[in-house]
């Protein structure tokens, strides 16, 4: 077997044409496809970036609206907790001063019942002395002695009450 140069030139002007139709019809085509690809690809990590950085935002306002709230709530626990204890200190001072009115009217209307008992117990004294004189002495006190001897009397009883 010889090598035969007309061959092998036949075989390498062959294979030039069959590279260079291959690259013009196969290989530019998909240098193009692969090219296109990798320019999506890159667009969905770019849209996969900006949609964590739009997130990333949305949970910052996200936070922020909830401190905000928070705080908001916050300050309106403290403004009601005030206003319960401003209005229970002023129920406490309003039934304080209804129940010193209510003493003060009880008391009254104890030393007025009192003074009318003892107004009535002096009435009986005076009646009953005046009728234990009449029946001991036997005779009837002129109107200055009978006031002399109750009065003499009220006081012996008050001393002891």
């Amino acid at each position: 077997m010889e090598i035969q140069l007309s061959q092998i030139v036949f075989q390498l002007i062959n294979f030039s044409i069959v590279f260079g139709a291959l690259s013009y019809l196969l290989y530019k085509p998909i240098l193009k496809i692969f090219a296109e690809r990798s320019k999506r690809i890159e667009e969905g990590q770019k849209a996969a970036e900006a949609a964590l950085l739009e997130r990333e935002k949305v949970d910052q306002l996200k936070q922020k609206s909830q401190n905000a709230i928070e705080k908001e709530r916050a300050k309106i626990l403290a403004e009601a907790t005030k206003m319960a204890t401003i209005q229970k200190k002023e129920i406490i001072a309003e039934a304080r001063l209804g129940a010193e009115a209510e003493i003060a009217q009880i008391k009254q209307q104890w030393k007025d019942e009192q003074a009318r008992q003892i107004a009535e117990m002096q009435q009986s004294i005076v009646d009953l002395v005046i009728e234990t004189t009449a029946k001991v002495s036997g005779e009837q006190l002129s109107e200055k002695k009978h006031h002399q001897l109750i009065a003499d009397e009220i006081k012996s009883l008050s001393k002891v009450l």
